[in-house]
């Protein structure tokens, strides 16, 4: 997913601050509202960057410090497309999230499959090894 985000499409989508790249690890900083409006251009993205042959090759969190609102319709989706990094040998963690996002995240039965981090520091400690 972030060779999804940094190859292929030159603009930076509206949910994107930025990604900071480690050797074994990548923190994606999300921002503003990520809803059901966000959806279509995620699946676009994604969707572009797999036809262009990128690739899951590190660790991933994804960094909500910027995030104003997440919606449930956003977290199914994520969901979804983070699971193949786990069949991948790849761990998904999160870092800066709401207790709004928690409880979504419950009602999918996930909380367990995912790792939370309340540190940056350990969060890159852990999957940048």
């Amino acid at each position: 997913m972030i060779n999804l985000f940094k190859k292929q499409l030159k603009e930076k989508p509206p949910y994107l601050e930025r990604i900071d790249s480690f050797e074994k690890l990548d923190i994606v900083r999300l921002k503003g509202r990520l809803d059901h409006e966000i959806i279509p251009i995620v699946e676009s993205r994604i969707k572009t960057n797999r036809a262009a042959g990128s690739i899951i090759d590190k660790n991933v969190v994804l960094d909500f410090a910027r995030v104003e609102h997440v919606d449930s319709a956003l977290i199914a989706t994520h969901v979804i497309h983070l699971k193949e990094y786990q069949e991948k040998g790849f761990t998904i963690a999160f870092l800066n999230v709401t207790s709004e996002w928690r409880a979504l995240v419950d009602i999918f039965k996930e909380s367990k499959k995912f790792k939370v981090y309340v540190s940056e520091d350990q969060a890159i400690k852990d999957l940048n090894k």
